[in-house]
């Protein structure tokens, strides 16, 4: 029986392989994960996890919307790439990009398994945000096994930006993510030491950023928390240079 393999972000390392393997030969030991029959059980099971926890994703940038202070537009950017005007204005283009892309998805469902005809059912007037986000989700979990497997995107590659629906739900998952900081971020380590505890733990501070994005610098040693301005730290770090160069 021929086999088919994922097209989902499981098997990224082995597509770019095999583009290598095409392009000039390098020889890869990469297996990739075969789909079920078009996407694999992990994949689906991602989808499904990441659908569950959107709610509460939702509602966290639903909180940022009504009390926020201008933060940065990490997770989208509008049209002209001008920064949000007002506090919570990023939420709520974020917000909005959401439930259209969720809308849409859950309409073209609906249409393509022959439940609407078109997507004259979906009128949303006198809808309250929070009830066209619950519908939405509900036509996409109960819809889930379907579109993961016979939607007429499901086997385009989830790396590539496309109209997947596996692809769809890990981008606004994703972009949930990134807006609460609800994903695990990386610390952006610098080599020189603490200037007060003269520990390693000196990082590029994930909240506090100055004027043309350059981030604070801070020890994350609970003990000391100790923070420098960019400037600063490379006015230590020059000074440090040049105590070194003197003492050789």
């Amino acid at each position: 029986m021929h086999q088919t393999s994922c097209p989902g972000f499981c098997n990224s390392a082995w597509r770019r392989a095999e583009d290598l393997l095409a392009a000039n030969g390098t020889e890869h030991h990469l297996t990739p994960a075969w789909g079920r029959p078009v996407q694999c059980d992990v994949c689906v099971g991602r989808a499904r996890q990441q659908l569950t926890e959107l709610p509460e994703l939702i509602a966290g940038i639903h909180l940022e919307s009504l009390y926020g202070s201008r933060p940065t537009m990490s997770a989208v950017r509008s049209g002209s790439g001008d920064a949000p005007s007002w506090p919570g204005q990023a939420a709520r283009m974020v917000t909005e990009m959401l439930l259209e892309g969720m809308e849409e998805l859950a309409a073209d469902v609906l249409i393509q398994r022959r439940i609407w005809q078109d997507d004259d059912n979906a009128r949303t007037e006198g809808v309250t945000e929070g009830a066209r986000f619950t519908n939405c989700l509900q036509i996409l979990l109960a819809h889930l096994d379907w579109m993961m497997q016979h939607h007429p995107a499901a086997s385009e590659p989830h790396d590539r930006g496309n109209a997947n629906p596996g692809a769809q739900i890990r981008g606004w998952h994703g972009m949930a993510q990134r807006f609460t900081k609800a994903h695990p971020q990386h610390d952006v380590r610098r080599p020189a030491p603490c200037p007060r505890c003269k520990g390693p733990y000196l990082a590029e501070s994930r909240d506090l950023r100055l004027a043309g994005d350059r981030p604070y610098i801070e020890c994350r040693d609970p003990d000391c928390q100790r923070i420098l301005t960019a400037a600063e730290y490379d006015e230590y770090v020059k000074g440090l240079a040049a105590g070194i160069s003197r003492a050789a």
